[in-house]
């Protein structure tokens, strides 16, 4: 029987889904660089990824969107990506991926014929422009929001649409010369509720912090401590390579 959905998680906010028999990948991210530290290892190779239906990049900073390192990647012919950027775009276009297209806030997307994309409204990071997205395959709603800081876009968000299912957000709350880039835990749990989430799975908590230039204080510890107290959400805490099925 083919899982509902499966989640395997790469490193940092790197992801791969699959829907039934779609396949979905978040911010690639395949080689270490030395200026990037990271916490954890790399837990899939690029050789090695299914055909993906789409690529989704949600921003274009370094420690997200690296569609170079997907050199392996066997399928790029035939991969759709969906960015945040021109700048986005122009990088996948570099790397060899020839259908990719800028989506704006709250535009949708027929993927596949059993799968819908929908960008989530606004959200920005240091000014730069933030997407957060929604797979929706056969009323299975997926929130993908690898930037994601800011409650009130997904508060209109959920104004307008029914409750997700599972939610992967960031939460080590990572701050850049003091402004904070992606929520922390207490906001990824806020935002999980909001979203009507029954399942919360962390992402963004790889980076080490860089003292003074950049800090990562939101921890996996701190999250499960938090959502103790917190009754209808469940937290899945992936390893880079680990999966995760919810079965039909």
């Amino acid at each position: 029987m083919t899982s509902a959905l499966e989640v395997t998680r790469v490193v940092n906010a790197c992801v791969l889904l699959k829907l039934g028999d779609d396949a979905f990948l978040t911010d690639p991210y395949f080689r270490r660089h030395w200026f990037m530290p990271m916490r954890e290892p790399i837990g899939v190779e690029a050789s090695t990824l299914p055909k993906l239906s789409a690529i989704l990049g949600g921003h274009g900073v370094f420690d997200h969107w690296r569609p170079s390192s997907l050199q392996r990647y066997a399928y790029k012919d035939e991969t759709s990506v969906f960015v945040a950027t021109r700048s986005m775009a122009n990088q996948a276009h570099a790397a060899g991926f020839e259908h990719v297209e800028v989506l704006d806030w709250e535009c949708r997307r027929r993927i596949t014929p059993t799968t819908e994309l929908q960008v989530a409204p606004r959200e920005t990071a240091l000014g730069m422009k933030v997407n957060s997205y929604v797979l929706n395959a056969a009323g299975l709603r997926v929130f993908v929001g690898t930037e994601a800081r800011q409650l009130e876009s997904l508060r209109r968000y959920r104004s307008r649409n029914g409750p997700v299912h599972v939610a992967l957000l960031p939460i080590d709350g990572s701050s850049l010369l003091g402004s904070r880039l992606v929520m922390d835990p207490e906001r990824a749990i806020a935002a999980a509720q909001i979203l009507g989430a029954r399942v919360l799975i962390p992402i963004h908590y790889a980076n080490r912090s860089i003292p003074p230039l950049m800090r990562t204080p939101g921890t996996v510890e701190e999250l499960l401590r938090l959502a103790r107290g917190v009754t209808d959400l469940d937290v899945v805490v992936l390893a880079p390579g680990e999966v995760w099925q919810l079965d039909p």
